[in-house]
């Protein structure tokens, strides 16, 4: 494994979806049931301040009422407000309370941020096992970054046994819905030959090239490093590869169809 290089756990427990925001102002009564049923997605999770200022204004008097009634998007946003002390004095144990009632109730990023806090040991001791199951909760809910937190653990063999096939499968699951960190590890993976039968320098390339090209400068270096050691068919075939995964939404089939070739 190569130390130092790999995006462990990326503390994605905070952030706020200006959309959900939004869908909460217009409903309270039906903003619980639609987000207690509906799969989190990209669209639905990624902040958005520009559309929205979740804490313009008296956030408290904004977000309390909410949150009282049950809303799990308003109790995730007090539990933001309090654990960074934004627009209230900060309180982590208020906070973790509030998450705590949103992950209860199933929302995902409440059970993310829950479990970032158990995996960092703020405001509660520190149990990866605890992290993992709330991080497991939203991953199984579809939610790329807690996938990739949890088969960060499965890396390191924290709250977890370590298993490399785990953490293949939930990295992947992970990028496949485009989330950089994700797609970056599991380029290493490739690349060391953890999860898969052996080192497959050509599908790292494939998978570091685009990170690479929209500015990650992890994936950089890595393919920095990676290009003198591969020829130039190798090269060629990571282009192919490299082209396909850039294809939005085409990340899965294009590691299908490359493995189906190179395994002949």
């Amino acid at each position: 494994m190569r130390a130092g290089t790999w995006a462990i756990i990326a503390l994605a427990g905070f952030t706020l979806s200006a959309t959900g925001a939004q869908a909460s102002e217009k409903a309270d009564k039906h903003h619980h049931k639609h987000h207690a049923q509906a799969k989190p997605t990209a669209a639905t999770v990624v902040p958005e301040a520009k559309t929205q200022d979740l804490y313009a204004g008296d956030g408290l008097a904004r977000w309390l009422p909410k949150a009282e009634k049950g809303d799990i998007f308003a109790q995730y946003v007090l539990g933001h407000m309090y654990c960074v002390g934004q627009g209230v004095p900060k309180n982590l144990s208020t906070g973790i309370s509030w998450y705590q009632r949103a992950a209860e109730q199933g929302f995902a990023p409440g059970q993310l941020a829950l479990g970032t806090m158990y995996y960092n040991g703020d405001g509660v001791k520190q149990d990866y096992t605890v992290a993992a199951k709330w991080f497991r909760m939203a991953a199984d809910k579809g939610y790329d970054r807690a996938q990739s937190n949890l088969a960060a653990l499965y890396l390191a063999g924290k709250g977890v046994p370590q298993d490399y096939h785990q953490a293949f499968k939930w990295f992947r699951a992970a990028a496949v819905q485009g989330y950089a960190a994700a797609q970056y590890n599991l380029s290493l993976m490739y690349l060391d030959g953890m999860g898969v039968d052996k080192p497959d320098p050509v599908a790292a390339y494939g998978l570091l090239r685009p990170l690479a090209d929209h500015g990650n400068v992890a994936a950089a270096t890595a393919l920095k490093n990676l290009e003198p050691k591969l020829n130039d068919a190798q090269i060629k075939q990571g282009q192919e590869l490299a082209a396909k995964v850039s294809a939005k939404g085409q990340l899965n089939a294009a590691l299908d169809d490359y493995q189906k070739i190179a395994s002949r």
